[in-house]
């Protein structure tokens, strides 16, 4: 991590160390995807001008909106191909297969962030288009790589015959060895029954005491020098030959990576850039994430050198104590260019300064900030925050604060923010006191915006007399001898030291010399302030009352807000759903109707036809459909329009009709078409084949006409007789017609584990009316 921005002016680092923005940066840091997310956190400036400032703000606040509206960027851990591309910018650059697969995961990233940036219309969506890689590109590396990056058969027609050939040829030469370890004349000849490689060659395991036997190659020993591995002469040829395949693999391999690098290094140019958006799109994600952390807003920067905020707190502190840090008001530029803040040791004074440098530095990188309403644009930043002394230059603590005061003073003008810490501390609190006040008078005729803390009791005087200068001071409770951290304006903190001392325990003698003494040295306007300070507090509680009203007003405003976002983009996709629902239930409808005209067309039924379309009719009315109780499947009754006896074979609740066994054929009718009658008897179709033994139709079973129930027993006979005689295939004619007795067979097949396939029969053989099953 970088601690300090290359080319930044000295005061620029001074600023951003003092009030700890490396913690930040770290934060930041952890919560980045991928090292493209990490560069640009790295060398992002907040030293920016204020085009540059929106801009970031703007792209955070986009990135904001899209992720509450459930449109998220992808988090991907993508490979640092960065080195990988600066050798594929030298002449013949050739990468291996690992590093390709890593150019191939970043490609991939590249066209996930160009899709998802393309779900949303917005400013950013422009972004996709450089973002898209070259599609081509990716689909090679994808068809020539796997996932460990080795090449594919896939990969080029020459590699995919070579390899073949050196499959054949390994399976050729293991073939021609396993017969000399099988042959019984030479079991005893072998270590092991095992084929292995030495030198690139497929060698056997010879015992050393049976050398010379047979007729080998010796290529290598084993440790124990019981074992000989040798090649037979009459493998040399083989094993030549997989020498030679192998070679040509290797150069075919390489030919590939060489196309495959110089491909890649056409589109280096428009991967650098893609990989800068990539950065800054994950290192903005990544801040927001992080907002969430302290609970952060974007909030607007404007274009004066001054700042109106509520609610205040220090971004760290809040990381460490969720929900436990005070917020506070702080507002200047406007009437007033500087603040003296007084109060008690410990009681937030640094802290409150810290926070206010470091959420305009936040701002200034794109970040949310832990506060809300308005901050300033401001060119230079000083901080004289700490106690730099330094033993090896001789600077003591307050030498070391004039040497920094120094430099500020030379370079502050009115487009500046200086927060100084305990000025004039570290010397004579007269002296300190004075120059104090001669360096905020300085300050202050330059109209550099300036927020300063002090216990020097000339700089309260300093503030309540002078015009443009505010006082505040921080909160104490002396009764609980704590601080509240609670900012108090108009009024100096008073430093409590005395009444600690007594509520700790310091002998009561000993406090009231030290009162005595104070009070010879001490100024009656400072005897009253700390006399109101009760009612100043119960001032304070009013303000912290209204301000906490305000903000649960504004909570209630953007909560109210967004549920009406939320209520009107559930109306739109009701009636979206509504409206595919009703344009699926029409295309229903239309084939419903298109299956009823071409079933009744043979007996010209038009009353059928008509109750037919009548009842496709009922999902659209808005009646409430009179519940019917409906025949079961199985019952006998009559068919109205022709009189004629038959049998539900199934039955559709929802629709209100049952399909029936009509003339050889299953046929829909609306329910009121049917009476229901058991005592009346199917009569036998003529024309309807039974089931035929596979001695009289060895080849063939027509199943045509029959019920679903007796098919299926016909067709478990038909395969017991086949597979009685030793048959290997049959054949079932079903008929295309509604597809019931095609299914049964297909679900027959499927199920019974005497049948290893089932398929349609050809064209000429019959096509989707014949059923082929071969048997086991």
């Amino acid at each position: 991590m970088k601690n300090a921005v290359a080319g930044a002016a000295p005061w620029q680092d001074s600023f951003s160390g003092a009030l700890d923005l490396e913690d930040i940066r770290a934060a930041w840091l952890a919560k980045c995807a991928h090292e493209y997310g990490q560069r640009y956190v790295e060398n992002i400036n907040p030293w920016v001008g204020l085009v540059e400032i929106q801009q970031r703000l703007n792209m955070a606040l986009l990135l904001a909106e899209r992720s509450a509206a459930g449109f998220s960027l992808p988090i991907h851990i993508l490979p640092d191909i960065r080195s990988l591309l600066d050798l594929l910018e030298r002449p013949g650059a050739i990468l291996s297969g690992r590093e390709l697969q890593q150019i191939t995961r970043v490609l991939h990233g590249q066209k996930h962030y160009a899709s998802a940036l393309r779900e949303v219309n917005d400013t950013l969506t422009e972004w996709a288009t450089d973002l898209e890689p070259s599609l081509p590109l990716l689909r090679h590396l994808q068809q020539a790589l796997d996932d460990e990056g080795e090449l594919l058969d896939a990969a080029s027609a020459e590699l995919s015959a070579i390899r073949q050939q050196l499959r054949q040829g390994r399976a050729e030469i293991q073939r021609f060895l396993q017969g000399f370890l099988r042959n019984p004349d030479w079991q005893d000849y072998w270590q092991d029954q095992l084929i292995v490689q030495r030198n690139d060659r497929y060698v056997l395991p010879l015992k050393t005491s049976h050398k010379g036997r047979i007729k080998v190659i010796v290529h290598d020993r084993s440790a124990s020098g019981e074992t000989l591995f040798v090649e037979p002469l009459t493998a040399v040829d083989l094993n030549n030959q997989l020498v030679q395949d192998r070679q040509a693999e290797r150069l075919e391999q390489e030919k590939v990576l060489r196309a495959l690098s110089a491909a890649i290094s056409q589109q280096v140019p428009s991967m650098r850039r893609a990989l800068k958006y990539i950065g800054r799109l994950d290192g903005v994600r990544a801040a927001l994430e992080l907002g969430k952390d302290y609970q952060g807003t974007l909030v607007q920067v404007d274009s004066r050198p001054a700042f109106d905020l509520h609610n205040l707190r220090h971004p760290l502190l809040c990381m460490q104590h969720p929900g436990q840090v005070v917020g506070n008001p702080l507002s200047l530029g406007e009437g007033h260019h500087q603040l003296v803040i007084t109060g008690p040791n410990t009681g937030g004074k640094t802290a409150l300064l810290k926070a206010l440098g470091l959420n305009h530095l936040m701002a200034y990188l794109g970040m949310p900030v832990a506060a809300e309403g308005r901050l300033g644009y401001f060119r230079q930043g000083f901080a004289v925050i700490g106690d730099a002394q330094d033993i090896h230059t001789d600077l003591s603590t307050f030498s070391a604060q004039v040497s920094r005061l120094r430099k500020v003073l030379e370079q502050a003008d009115q487009h500046s923010l200086v927060l100084l810490d305990e000025l004039g501390n570290g010397t004579d609190p007269r002296e300190g006191g004075a120059l104090a006040q001669a360096v905020a008078e300085t300050l202050l005729s330059v109209q550099a915006c300036t927020v300063l803390t002090s216990h020097q009791e000339i700089m309260k005087r300093y503030a309540l007399s002078r015009a443009g200068v505010a006082l505040a001071g921080m909160g104490f409770d002396a009764e609980r001898l704590a601080p509240t951290y609670r900012l108090q304006w108009g009024v100096g903190g008073a430093s409590q030291g005395l009444t600690i001392a007594r509520r700790v325990g310091m002998p009561e003698a000993l406090v009231q010399r030290a009162e005595a003494l104070y009070a010879d040295d001490r100024e009656d306007w400072e005897r009253w302030e700390a006399q109101r300070e009760g009612l100043l507090r119960a001032a304070q509680q009013a303000m912290d009352e209204a301000a906490q009203a305000r903000m649960e007003a504004d909570k209630s405003a953007k909560r109210l807000q967004r549920e009406l976002d939320a209520a009107r983009q559930d109306r739109e996709r009701a009636a979206e759903q509504a409206r595919n629902e009703w344009t699926q239930l029409l295309q229903n409808a239309r084939s419903e109707v298109r299956k009823t005209i071409a079933a009744l067309k043979s007996g010209r039924d038009t009353q059928a036809a008509s109750a037919a379309l009548e009842q496709l009719g009922t999902p659209f009315q808005m009646a409430e459909a009179v519940s019917v109780d409906l025949p079961a499947v199985g019952s006998k009754g009559l068919f109205l329009p022709l009189r004629q006896v038959t049998q539900i074979v199934r039955v559709d609740a929802a629709r209100q009709r049952l399909q029936i066994q009509l003339r050889g054929k299953q046929v829909w009718i609306p329910l009121e078409q049917f009476r229901a009658d058991s005592a009346l008897e199917i009569p036998k179709e003529k024309g309807s084949t039974q089931y035929a033994s596979p001695e009289n139709h060895p080849w063939r079973l027509d199943l045509r006409g029959q019920l679903r129930e007796d098919a299926w027993q016909a067709l478990c006979r038909h395969v017991d007789g086949a597979m009685a005689s030793g048959r290997q295939q049959i054949e079932v004619l079903h008929g295309k017609g509604n597809g019931v007795l095609a299914e049964m067979v297909r679900e027959f097949a499927h199920q019974d584990p005497r049948i290893i396939q089932w398929r349609m029969a050809r064209p000429e053989q019959g096509g989707g009316g014949v059923s082929e099953l071969e048997l086991r």
